[in-house]
C-alpha cells in the first residue's frame, strides 16, 4: 500500500511540556541541595566528633586562648599565666616602714575550675546551626571569662599577723627600782599595737578594686603609770640619816636627818606623802601614862612644838617628816620613827613637794645612837596625833 497521509497535512514535533521541564530542574536541585545539606550536616558532624571534651574555637579565659583545649590543658594554660600573677608584689606601708609580700602569700585563691567548667558548658550547649556555621564560615564561640583572685580572711589576717612580730612594741610603765639603795628610774614607753581585722579588710578592699597597696592600722596603747608619777621620789636613808629629793631622776636636794633608834626603827618600803601640815599643833597621845604624864595636853605651834614649823605625814601610820627643837638629834637615830629635820629644812621640803609624792626609805649604812636610849623619850612627832 501506497503513503495514506493526506497530501499537504503538515508533519507534528513532540516537545515536552513547561511544568514537567520546571519540575525535572526542582528535582535537580532538590537533590544537588540535599546533597550539600548532607555533606553540611556530615562535615558539621565531623567538627562536633573533632571537639567533642573540647572547648569550641572564640572562647578565652584570663586573657588566654584556650581554643580546642580539653578541661585539663585550659587549667594548665590558665593557671600559669595567673602564677605569675599570684606572684606580684602587694605592699602594706607605715609611715616610712613597708611590708611586701606576693599574692600567694595572702592566701589567695584562683577559680580557674569554675571558668573552664563554664566555657565546655558553653561550648556543649552550642546549638548544632551554630556549630554549622563555624565549621563552614568560621564563626566562633564568642566566649570570654576573667579569673577573679579570692582572698580569704584567714589568709589576709595570717599575712598582717606576721608584720605584727617585728613591729609591735608593748607598753611599758614607768618605775623605779632602789635594790642598790639608790632610786634608779625606768621611763614609761608608749606602745604600739596592730588592728590585724582593721588591716586585713583595708587590704581586702585596696585588692578588690585594683589596688596592691594598703595602710597598717596602728593603735598606740598607752602606759598605765606614766613618768609623771616619779617626777619627784624622795629617799631617805636610813644609817647614815640622810634625806634625798629626786627630781626627773636626778638629786636636786639632800638634807641631814635623824631617823627611829633601833626599838623604834622608821619603817621601810615604799610610802606617799599624805598630807602637808603648815605650823601643827602638837597633841600629847598619853596624857595619863608614862612619859606623857609630864607633857601638857598640846604644844602650839611655834619652835618648841615637838613638831617643829612643819610636818610632812607618810601614808606609814603615825610617820611624818617634821621640824624639831632637838636640833642636836639630827644624823643620828634618835626618834621613835619619824624623820626629824632642822626647821628651815623641813619649810624648803614643805615648799618643793605636794601630796602624793613617793617616799623610798631603806637602811643604808650603820646606824648611829645618840648613846645609852633613856626610859623616859623626849616627845616627838611620832607619839603625837594631829
Amino acid at each position: 500500500m501506497g503513503d495514506t497521509t493526506p497530501m499537504g497535512a503538515a508533519t507534528r514535533k513532540r516537545f515536552p511540556r513547561p511544568g514537567k521541564k520546571l519540575a525535572i530542574v526542582l528535582a535537580v536541585i532538590a537533590g544537588l541541595a540535599v546533597l550539600g545539606l548532607g555533606s553540611i550536616s556530615y562535615a558539621t558532624y565531623d567538627y562536633s566528633k573533632a571537639h567533642e571534651g573540647r572547648i569550641l574555637p572564640g572562647a578565652e579565659i584570663a586573657g588566654v586562648d584556650v581554643s580546642g583545649m580539653t578541661k585539663e590543658e585550659a587549667i594548665a594554660a590558665v593557671r600559669e599565666v595567673m602564677t605569675v600573677q599570684m606572684g606580684e608584689t602587694v605592699t602594706v606601708t607605715w609611715k616610712d616602714k613597708v611590708w611586701e609580700g606576693t599574692r600567694a602569700d595572702l592566701g589567695a585563691r584562683l577559680n580557674v575550675k569554675d571558668a573552664v567548667r563554664a566555657a565546655l558548658a558553653a561550648s556543649e550547649e552550642t546549638s548544632f546551626m551554630k556549630k554549622a556555621r563555624m565549621r563552614v564560615f568560621g564563626d566562633e564561640l564568642d566566649f570570654s571569662r576573667p579569673v577573679a583572685i579570692r582572698y580569704p580572711m584567714r589568709g589576709l589576717r595570717g599575712f598582717v599577723a606576721g608584720i605584727a612580730s617585728d613591729f609591735e612594741i608593748e607598753a611599758r610603765d614607768a618605775s623605779i627600782d632602789y635594790s642598790s639603795d639608790w632610786v634608779e628610774f625606768t621611763k614609761a614607753r608608749q606602745g604600739r599595737e596592730i588592728q590585724i581585722q582593721k588591716t586585713a579588710r583595708a587590704l581586702e578592699e585596696a585588692l578588690s578594686a585594683g589596688s596592691s597597696e594598703a595602710e597598717l592600722s596602728v593603735a598606740a596603747i598607752k602606759p598605765e603609770v606614766t613618768d609623771d608619777a616619779y617626777k619627784q621620789v624622795l629617799l631617805v636613808h636610813i644609817g647614815d640619816n640622810m634625806l634625798y629629793l629626786y627630781e626627773k631622776g636626778k638629786i636636786t636636794h639632800e638634807w641631814p636627818v635623824a631617823t627611829g633608834t633601833a626599838d623604834f626603827m622608821t619603817p621601810t618600803g615604799e610610802f606617799v606623802v599624805e598630807l602637808l601640815r603648815y605650823m601643827p599643833t602638837w597633841v600629847n597621845p598619853h596624857p595619863d601614862s608614862g612619859w606623857g604624864l609630864s607633857m601638857p595636853e598640846s604644844i602650839p605651834p611655834g619652835p618648841n612644838n615637838p613638831l617643829g614649823l612643819r610636818a610632812i605625814n607618810w601614808s606609814a601610820p603615825n610617820i611624818r617628816f617634821h621640824g624639831t627643837p632637838s636640833e642636836y638629834s639630827i644624823g643620828y637615830n634618835a626618834s621613835h620613827g619619824c624623820v626629824r629635820m632642822f626647821n628651815e629644812d623641813v619649810i624648803e621640803l614643805y615648799d618643793l613637794i605636794d601630796v602624793g609624792v613617793p617616799i623610798i626609805s631603806v637602811v643604808h649604812g650603820d646606824l648611829r645612837p645618840m648613846g645609852s636610849s633613856s626610859s623616859t623619850p623626849e616627845p616627838s612627832a611620832e607619839n603625837s596625833a594631829e
